[in-house]
């Protein structure tokens, strides 16, 4: 959707106003692993996502804010979904940074804090696909630097170390 202050890079203000934009920068130690930890929500019984797979919570959120700029609001739904696993204080920031890195206009933010319960969602295949490849491709480049337990981790990190090698070889 359309915002008055379009960022000149899409890509990296979505990247930057994940909760987990810090966490994935990090060296991903025990005391990252508890800030990130402490993000999560303690009411939602969703959360569990963010808490043990923070890489598939992390794709989702990537390719769902772009699924919404390219006008899906349907998947606005999927979006407060993953907001929802978030703590209230950790939702507003989101939120506010949303607005502020000109990701979603104040009208969609908005949407974004009304009732999901209401929202009806239509399915839709192609964007499922989408996601599905997101997930194994890693195309958002998240470093994973502790143990890979999942197929799609493991597969996702080795997209990211053949993107990492081509680059270096390209640069020199």
């Amino acid at each position: 959707m359309e915002s008055s202050n379009r960022p000149k890079n899409l890509s990296i203000a979505i990247g930057e106003s994940s909760p987990l934009f810090e966490y994935w920068e990090s060296s991903q130690n025990q005391i990252d692993e508890e800030k990130r930890l402490k993000k999560a929500s303690n009411k939602f019984p969703a959360a569990v996502l963010f808490k043990q797979e923070p890489y598939k919570w992390e794709m989702l959120y990537q390719s769902i804010i772009r699924e919404v700029e390219r006008g899906d609001i349907n998947s606005l739904k999927g979006l407060k979904l993953l907001i929802n696993m978030l703590t209230e204080e950790e939702q507003n920031k989101l939120i506010e940074s949303f607005l502020k890195k000109g990701i979603f206009n104040e009208e969609l933010a908005e949407k974004l804090k009304e009732d999901s319960e209401k929202a009806t969602t239509k399915k839709d295949p192609a964007r499922f696909l989408r996601i599905l490849f997101a997930i194994f491709t890693n195309p958002y480049c998240i470093q994973m630097k502790g143990k890979k337990v999942h197929i799609y981790e493991k597969i996702g990190s080795i997209f990211y170390s053949l993107r990492t090698l081509i680059e270096r070889h390209q640069n020199i």
